[in-house]
C-alpha cells in the first residue's frame, strides 16, 4: 500500500451496512461509527454517503425502519433487516467469496512472477 493513501469503500458498503445491522438492529450513528471503527483506516466512510444508503436500502425493501426514544434523547432511527435484505447479504456472501478467490489468485501469481526486489 502506497503510504497515505486512501481507499473509497465503494459498493462494498452497502454489505457491510447490511451485515452490521443483519448481526444487530442499530441506528444511523451506530453503524456510521462502527464502520469508522472497524473497517481499515484507510478507507474513506462518507457519512453522508451512509444515510443515503440506508435511506436507498428502506425504499428497495432491503431493510425496515421506525422511530425508537432512548430515555430523555432524541428519537433514533432504528434500522432491521427484511427478507429481502437478508437475500442480499447472501448474494453479497457469494459475490464477495468469488472476488477473494479471484484476487488470490492474482496475488499468488504475482509472488511467483516478480522479482525478489524486496518491494511489497
Amino acid at each position: 500500500m502506497e503510504p497515505g493513501r486512501r481507499y473509497q469503500t465503494g459498493k462494498h458498503l452497502e454489505a457491510f451496512i447490511l451485515l452490521f445491522i443483519y448481526q444487530q438492529p442499530s441506528h444511523g450513528g451506530a453503524i456510521l461509527k462502527r464502520l469508522q471503527d472497524e473497517l481499515p483506516p484507510v478507507w474513506v466512510i462518507d457519512s453522508g454517503g451512509v444515510y443515503r444508503l440506508l435511506r436507498e436500502l428502506e425504499s428497495q425493501g432491503a431493510v425496515t425502519s421506525s422511530w425508537v426514544t432512548e430515555g430523555q434523547g432524541a428519537p433514533k432511527r432504528f434500522y432491521q433487516i427484511t427478507p429481502e435484505g437478508r437475500e442480499r447479504l447472501n448474494q453479497w456472501s457469494q459475490e464477495l467469496r468469488v472476488r477473494r478467490s479471484s484476487m488470490d489468485l492474482f496475488l499468488r501469481w504475482w509472488d511467483e512472477a516478480r522479482p525478489d526486489d524486496g518491494a511489497s
